[in-house]
């Protein structure tokens, strides 16, 4: 009988959990009526359109930007064949948020797309257990019990209301494909071929392992065992969001899944050389888990720290990966006709140890510099001038409105979008800075960046730091009480921008990450 109380109490415990889950729907995603989309279209001439995106790259794990550990030739031949920008930010210091801004030109939490979408939540006893667990390390339970039901999860993801840089090209004319991570939604009506995509081959969540086994012969793995997101990552494998689809159908992968993304790619743009084409190149690396070749991992011989030998060597056959794509544009012959960009979706995840983000503090989930100041090139042969240098800020979301006005497609009907055509300034057409604010909010953690000046601040844990960014691009001395006039006009402009947005975004979050930055410690949300 002794041997059954602990089945018992687990029962009762699972039987009061899933009646509490019942009873406290807290937090509801409406259904969203979807955008009814003009017909638009595009001019006879219009390029093609290829975006390059990598996972968790920071600005300084690639040699343009200044790395004396790696070379990455083929990735700062973009930027030498057109334009390298100095100054990029991304909306958000995480995946999916930055990632939902891209594709929609707009600012995320104009929609509700604040904070990762997640798979599932936790009980009312799930959730006691995981803020009292030891294990988590760094991670915080930030949130109260919530109990979105599986229709509401489903639902999270860019809203249908929102027009996509992949549903408008679709509606010109254009064959579009992504190829790599999604992100956007595992429900079956964001998933990436309801979202314009006329071809996906890839994953839908957060992550997929690089090879089909943990100890796959040929392959160097790193497991940070200390890191409870990590081992998940390391049990789910390829299956559940992280499953290997080719347009909505499992399929099994044996190549290194860098190189796999990037054949999928060379196929995409051969069938379509002949046509407009829309891609999105979305590669996972070097985001965790760490696997490489070792083929690459040997070439890192020198670097003692196994955690980053791995990093480095995702980094180098990622820049093989792209120089192989980037030679089936030429060998197409599509060069002269293909707007290409490169970007990272977030800074290097710092708290892996396998990259700091130096000389930039913090760096992914922090909306430090590390976080959200990101490696962006662009290249367009023939109309971009080889070896172009931009300096001014520019943000990722700039991506959609430059794209659209090169095709010459109608905005005139779009919604109101955050991003900018970087083309009049980048060919000195225009004067002047792209943007003079920049912002970002998650939750209790708030941003904005006015000319050269930055404000961070936490409603929640109530600090606040103000940098000049001219002298000072690390964030080292907070000159918040020493310049009050400047510290007030950056609230004031903020508070306008926050006073356009929902309140509340479509989801909750259920984690913050703590980081020990100089001399203090701060929690960012997930």
């Amino acid at each position: 009988m002794k041997h059954l109380a602990p089945i018992l109490i687990l029962a009762v415990l699972t039987f009061f959990a899933c009646v509490s889950s019942k009873k406290k729907q807290e937090w509801n995603i409406p259904p969203q009526p979807k955008a009814t989309l003009e017909r638009v279209k595009a001019s006879k001439s219009a390029p093609n359109i290829v975006i390059i995106m990598a996972d968790d790259l920071g600005k300084h794990d690639i040699s343009a930007y200044g790395s004396d550990l790696i070379s990455t030739p083929h990735i700062d031949n973009i930027g030498k064949q057109g334009v390298q920008f100095d100054d990029a930010y991304v909306t958000s210091p995480i995946c999916a948020p930055s990632r939902a801004a891209i594709l929609t030109g707009k600012y995320q939490q104009r929609y509700g797309f604040e904070t990762q979408p997640m798979e599932f939540y936790p009980s009312r006893v799930k959730y006691a257990l995981a803020k009292n667990a030891k294990r988590l390390g760094d991670w915080k339970v930030a949130t109260g019990p919530v109990y979105p039901n599986k229709k509401m999860v489903e639902r999270q993801g860019i809203p249908l209301s929102e027009v996509t840089l992949a549903e408008l090209y679709k509606t010109a004319g254009y064959t579009t494909g992504i190829v790599g991570k999604w992100h956007l939604g595992t429900g079956e009506q964001y998933q990436p071929l309801q979202r314009g995509f006329d071809h996906h081959y890839g994953f839908l969540g957060a992550f997929s392992r690089f090879t089909p086994e943990k100890n796959t012969p040929g392959y160097h793995t790193y497991i940070q065992k200390e890191d409870f997101s990590s081992v998940y990552q390391w049990k789910v494998g390829r299956s559940e969001s992280a499953a290997i689809l080719l347009d909505g159908k499992p399929v099994v992968e044996e190549k290194y899944l860098t190189f796999a993304i990037t054949d999928r790619a060379k196929e995409f743009v051969k069938k379509n050389k002949d046509t407009n084409f829309f891609l999105m190149l979305s590669y996972n690396a070097p985001h965790v888990p760490f696997q490489a070749p070792d083929a690459y991992y040997d070439q890192f011989s020198h670097i003692k720290d196994e955690n980053r030998r791995v990093y480095l060597a995702m980094i180098k056959a990622l820049d093989d990966a792209i120089g192989d794509f980037m030679q089936q544009l030429e060998t197409l012959n599509l060069l002269e006709n293909t707007i290409v960009y490169f970007i990272s979706d977030n800074g290097g995840a710092s708290y892996t140890k396998a990259t700091t983000n130096a000389p930039l503090s913090g760096g992914k989930i922090t909306m430090f510099e590390g976080g959200v100041n990101v490696p962006f090139m662009m290249q367009w042969k023939g109309t971009i001038a080889p070896g172009t240098a931009f300096q001014s800020p520019v943000s990722a979301m700039d991506i959609f409105t430059t794209s659209i006005v090169a095709s010459k497609i109608n905005l005139a009907k779009q919604s109101k979008l955050d991003g900018v055509d970087l083309m009049p300034y980048i060919q000195q057409k225009k004067e002047g800075e792209p943007h003079e604010k920049l912002y970002w909010r998650a939750n209790h953690i708030q941003a904005i960046r006015y000319k050269n000046w930055k404000l961070i601040l936490s409603t929640r844990d109530n600090w606040l730091r103000l940098y000049n960014l001219s002298s000072d691009k690390a964030e080292e001395v907070d000159l918040s009480e020493l310049n009050p006039a400047e510290r007030e006009s950056l609230i004031k402009y903020f508070e306008e921008w926050n006073s356009e947005l929902p309140t509340k975004p479509l989801w909750p979050r259920i984690m913050d990450r703590k980081f020990i930055i100089g001399d203090h410690v701060y929690y960012f949300p997930a």
